[in-house]
């Protein structure tokens, strides 16, 4: 093989949209592109528990961004003796790592009650990762500026760029020398979009080689303008039951988004004034952080607009587990925002436990619900759902918010690549189901031209020459 050619293997969302893991072998170097969990059903969260082989010998990780997708296993590798530097954005090490110790907090707990309940099906349970390999994890991060080459060694450099999906988002670029001129590979991570009213969108690359793109919503096209609308009027139909609008949302970006838009609803008097509890102090940790790196976003302070709807007096930030519990025994009409997005664990459960029954209550999706969650399954109507092992009746009524998406959908994704001035030779598809994936290889084979589009598979590997 030439010594100049480079290596990628999918290690992770690969024909799925979580566990982001992707290997890029140069010379006698070893990276990887985000190494994130699994979400989603338990047959595929069980591959987190399969240990990434050879961890201690990676040269490094850079991180497109921090969703626990995209790094909720580096502790994992970290417990497995990776040592290396956890490259990325300033903005994506202060939110990783408020993501990664409430992850080991969830993990320790969830041990801890499956052992006292029995449910495990290890005896004892044990947690994927502790908060002591999240503390060493913490003490790799190595922080590179957006925009600038850093040499890696071997002729290999990489470059950060905005992708716009969350604060401190970034392309992954890489150059490496193929003996005869430089190529480039990107990676997308998660691309966003324009339509986020709190953060900057992506920019736009003029060229890349080689491209590993994301397909979370490569079949859909999302519809921005129904989104207050839509929401107005989920509004005005709790308040007229007197009932309780519970909203999933993830910590990081969703939250922020949710507020924003609430906010501005209520300065426009489109809703009357009613109590929004955000209860995820992890969200309110991730709020401050936003606050911090106001470069990032798109609302200067002293504007009305992000800052200003921090302050609403409207909104009531619940942070101990005891003003968690005490929501469950109030009544409507009022908000609650918690977390996880996901329906993967967290506060929302016990919410959801409490609300799912009463047909006056309304439960409202403000994000993707991946194959086989439970938040799918309710999408899909199911009117009864496990939660912390009992059966809950369901006769809420079920809603998805429309167009508040933080990834760009398939329109703005083939937009997006027509800007390059010099389109990818090859693309490779990841992080999508496989509808999502299929849809948006025909439009890139259609509408751009690209021929030399993959759908990999997980473990398969390309070489780059």
């Amino acid at each position: 093989m030439n010594k100049h050619n480079l290596r990628l293997k999918f290690l992770g969302a690969a024909r799925e949209v979580t566990g982001s893991k992707t290997q890029v072998n140069y010379k006698n170097l070893s990276f990887l592109v985000d190494c994130g969990t699994y979400q989603g059903p338990k047959e595929l969260r069980q591959l987190n528990r399969e240990e990434l082989p050879h961890a201690d010998r990676y040269d490094g990780v850079i991180l497109t961004h921090a969703h626990i997708d995209h790094s909720g296993y580096l502790p994992k590798i970290v417990q497995n003796g990776f040592r290396g530097p956890i490259y990325c954005t300033a903005a994506t090490a202060a939110l990783t790592k408020i993501l990664l110790i409430d992850a080991a907090h969830i993990e320790e707990e969830d041990a801890a009650y499956a052992n006292r309940k029995g449910h495990s099906s290890h005896h004892p349970a044990i947690p994927l990762f502790t908060l002591e390999d999240v503390e060493q994890t913490i003490k790799l991060f190595k922080i590179i500026k957006r925009d600038e080459w850093m040499e890696l060694g071997a002729g290999l450099s990489v470059k950060l760029l905005r992708s716009g999906h969350i604060l401190g988002s970034s392309f992954v670029q890489f150059s490496f020398d193929t003996g005869n001129g430089q190529k480039i590979l990107t990676f997308s991570g998660d691309l966003g979009s324009d339509r986020s009213p709190i953060i900057k969108g992506p920019v736009n690359i003029l060229e890349s080689d080689y491209l590993v793109l994301e397909a979370t919503y490569g079949d859909k096209v999302h519809h921005a303008e129904k989104l207050e609308k839509q929401l107005t009027d989920v509004i005005h139909k709790v308040m007229s039951r007197e009932g309780v609008l519970v909203i999933p949302a993830f910590a990081v970006g969703r939250t922020q988004e949710i507020l924003y838009y609430i906010h501005k609803l209520l300065k426009n008097k489109q809703i009357p004034p009613l109590p929004v509890f955000v209860d995820s102090p992890m969200a309110l940790k991730a709020t401050e952080i936003y606050r911090n790196y106001k470069e990032e976003l798109k609302i200067v302070e002293g504007e009305e607009g992000f800052e200003t709807s921090l302050e609403d007096p409207e909104f009531h930030a619940v942070s101990t587990p005891e003003a968690s519990r005490a929501l469950n025994l109030k009544s409507g009409p009022m908000i609650i925002i918690s977390a996880a997005g996901m329906l993967s664990g967290g506060r929302i459960l016990h919410h959801l436990k409490q609300r799912l029954p009463d047909k006056k209550n309304i439960l409202l999706f403000a994000g993707f619900q991946a194959s086989g969650t439970k938040g799918r399954l309710l999408q899909n109507g199911i009117d009864r759902i496990r939660i912390h092992h009992e059966n809950i009746e369901v006769k809420a009524e079920v809603e998805t918010l429309e167009g508040i998406s933080a990834h760009a959908d398939s329109k703005e994704t083939v937009v997006w690549l027509s800007h390059f001035q010099r389109l990818p030779r090859h693309i490779f598809l990841n992080h999508g189901e496989n509808q999502a994936l299929k849809a948006l290889k025909y439009r890139l084979q259609n509408e751009l031209a690209i021929t030399n589009v993959d759908i990999p598979y997980l473990g398969e590997e390309f070489v780059l020459e």
